[in-house]
């Protein structure tokens, strides 16, 4: 939730935007203050709530200047929403030019606050994190979760970075199946207090595994729906703890969990080389596009490639966008890794090619493949007949 206080000194509007923002779920007000009331007293209420949003009342501009002027210039973290009756150019340039960027009708609804409210949050203190990496399943059952994991274990080691892995799909949970972990407090309850997290009561929320750190779902607690605002506060959080951040996602990015996308530098949608999972993927592609997903940061992951069946041009041609990186089919090794709860074992070719791919999302240059004795015997011509 957001905290807000509401700067009014008509009552009877006081009450109608409290039970708003109540019924909204995304809302706490934290404070109450008339706009007539001594700038002192105002600006000590708001330095004590601290709040993010200030919901300031512009029905008298000519007593309430001032007040606005001294809340912008105490630079407080709060954005400043103002709500008005008033449509004139000139009185919107004034408003601006106080402080208060954002406007909204009076009255307004709630989705016009939450809208202004998102605007004026990621204006104000936006989620600037560059390594937040975000995997996307084209459907179920392509090994997204598995790829995951073994990549940013793979990219803890090489490059010996604090990594967080957040399992970002609430109604499966399925990296703490894999791995054979009790999720302690886990995602649903980190989202709740986000906002209010300490950095000793984050420790009860994740657990640590492969060098890293992994924020687990519990499909049997899901607790509340989180919103937006949970998982802003999540990630403004993290994002000074954190070298790199990957999220494991659903299939539907939806209003919540956007927020992890549209703060991602780089979305990778997992597939696999079957007709209908790349159907799939063009489809997850064109909904992330909608989420204002610039196209240069979203990829495509091919999972169970085989070369002798289809072609990564072929692949290319049924996506329409090019193929980031490919990931061989090697269901032996992964099946025996699941069994036993743990990464793909370091010498298989799975391993190796999330490996490459690690060394891709992070910027790095790709390691040369290795060579076979065979190869390179035959390149200095050890060989004759």
């Amino acid at each position: 939730m957001l905290s807000l206080a509401l700067l009014t000194p008509n009552a009877l509007a006081a009450r109608g935007i409290e039970q708003l923002a109540e019924e909204s779920g995304l809302f706490r007000i934290v404070s109450k203050e008339s706009t007539l009331s001594p700038a002192g007293v105002v600006l000590r209420a708001l330095a004590v709530r601290d709040p993010e949003i200030v919901l300031f009342d512009l029905s008298d501009w000519e007593k309430t200047r001032e007040l606005a002027e001294q809340i912008r210039d105490a630079e407080f973290r709060s954005a400043l929403i103002g709500f008005t009756s008033s449509d004139s150019p000139a009185d919107r340039q004034a408003f601006v030019k106080a402080g208060i960027e954002d406007l909204l009708p009076d009255p307004f609804s709630p989705a016009e606050i939450e809208a202004a409210a998102y605007e004026a949050v990621h204006r104000k203190r936006p989620v600037t994190h560059g390594n937040i990496l975000v995997f996307v399943p084209a459907k179920a059952g392509g090994g997204c979760s598995t790829v995951l994991l073994n990549t940013a274990a793979a990219l803890t080691g090489i490059l010996n970075q604090r990594t967080l892995l957040i399992e970002a799909d609430r109604r499966s949970g399925v990296l703490s199946i894999l791995l054979n972990l009790r999720p302690a407090k886990g995602l649903a309850e980190a989202l709740g207090h986000a906002a209010e997290m300490t950095g000793i009561e984050w420790h009860q929320y994740y657990k640590t595994a492969f060098g890293m750190q992994l924020l687990l779902a519990d499909p049997a607690q899901r607790g509340s729906l989180p919103s937006w605002a949970d998982y802003y506060h999540l990630l403004r959080f993290v994002e000074k703890q954190y070298d790199f951040v990957f999220a494991d996602m659903p299939e539907i990015v939806n209003q919540a969990s956007a927020e992890l996308v549209r703060s991602a530098r780089g979305v990778f949608v997992v597939c696999t080389p079957e007709v209908p999972s790349l159907k799939m993927a063009s489809y997850r592609c064109a909904e992330l596009e909608a989420c204002e997903i610039p196209a240069q940061n979203l990829h495509i992951v091919l999972n169970r490639w085989e070369s002798d069946r289809l072609s990564v041009s072929a692949v290319e041609g049924i996506l329409g966008r090019s193929v980031f990186a490919t990931v061989p089919n090697d269901y032996a090794r992964v099946t025996q890794a699941i069994m036993d709860s743990h990464l793909v074992a370091s010498d298989s070719d799975f391993a190796e090619s999330c490996r490459q791919l690690a060394r891709k999302v992070s910027g790095l240059p790709e390691a040369p493949q290795p060579r076979s004795k065979f190869d390179l015997l035959k390149r200095l011509g050890r060989f004759s007949s």
